[in-house]
């Protein structure tokens, strides 16, 4: 594995926070901007971006590997939500913020730094098992995300029909239809698919930055109970959890992805979801900087311990 590979990644990520919090304090960007641009992404650009990640697969399909890996997918967000409670209560975190550490929890910055840095490793075929769990990953987010974000708000939003029904579901859908059958899309389609799922990573990251914007710096990194929980999610746990994934996933290069995707920072859209849901997008925002701040040191220090 080639740590300069995540190095880069990390400092091209931080840049484009950078950009959007210059663009918040230059007048270019405002809450009401971030509102709907926070929608735009969600409901268009990342679902474009899962079925694009489907549709640059080429060569003969690995129905059963692919099969597998889904299956686990499947089981992992599953499980996710009630190792993400627990992690709640044995840190005492504030009830008023549980719903967005437990968003935070569950949902691992997969799509927007997991499928570079598991292209740069693994190569197109890691892409695909990444594009499948980034698949599983959508359809948990929108199906039951909302209601766990806004757990700790006086509005509590129910599971709901309508919220699996979500865009963004729809076309996750889509993509496991599009792969499992083999079904060709004409370029006239793929093309505009895949500019639209492109401008996901840069739009995510500036509304990051946008909203750290509207902080003053030392609230940033002042947070007592944000410390604890990464050190635990994102290194503590990954080490308990390892020894259960290399029982059940025999192929190397399955339980490399499935690792490297479980040991990512806090996901970006948690951002995106607080602020849709009127939940702390201060407290998200600075979560999932710090995250990914610190997971410079984390990712490699556990891909050492673990994989190599």
């Amino acid at each position: 594995m080639n740590i300069a590979v995540i190095i880069n990644q990390l400092i091209q990520l931080f840049l484009l926070i950078l950009l959007g919090y210059l663009l918040y304090k230059a007048g270019l960007f405002d809450r009401s901007s971030n509102q709907k641009l926070t929608k735009l992404v969600l409901q268009v650009t990342m679902p474009c971006m899962v079925l694009d990640s489907v549709l640059r697969q080429t060569g003969e399909r690995d129905i059963r590997t692919v099969g597998f890996v889904f299956l686990i997918a499947v089981i992992y967000y599953l499980a996710m939500p009630f190792v993400g409670y627990l992690l709640c209560i044995l840190l005492r975190l504030p009830k008023k913020s549980r719903g967005v550490y437990l968003f935070m929890a569950v949902f691992e910055n997969i799509g927007f730094m997991g499928i570079p840095l598991i292209n740069a490793i693994y190569g197109p075929k890691g892409v695909l098992y990444t594009a499948v769990i980034n698949i599983i990953f959508n359809l948990a987010a929108f199906g039951y995300g909302p209601w766990m974000i806004s757990i700790g708000t006086d509005t509590a939003t129910r599971f709901s029909l309508r919220d699996v029904l979500s865009p963004g579901s729809l076309l996750s859908l889509l993509a496991i239809l599009v792969y499992f059958t083999g079904i060709q899309l004409p370029s006239t389609l793929t093309g505009p698919i895949g500019s639209v799922g492109a401008m996901t990573t840069p739009l995510a990251m500036m509304l990051i930055g946008s909203t750290l914007a509207t902080m003053k710096l030392g609230q940033v990194f002042r947070d007592i109970h944000v410390y604890p929980y990464i050190l635990v999610r994102q290194v503590v746990l990954p080490l308990l959890v390892f020894p259960a994934l290399k029982l059940i996933i025999r192929d190397e290069m399955v339980l490399g992805v499935f690792f490297i995707l479980f040991i990512m920072p806090a996901a970006s859209n948690c951002v995106l979801f607080a602020t849709n849901y009127h939940n702390d997008e201060a407290l998200a925002a600075r979560t999932v900087f710090i995250s990914t701040l610190l997971c410079i040191v984390t990712i490699p220090l556990l891909v050492i311990l673990c994989l190599l």
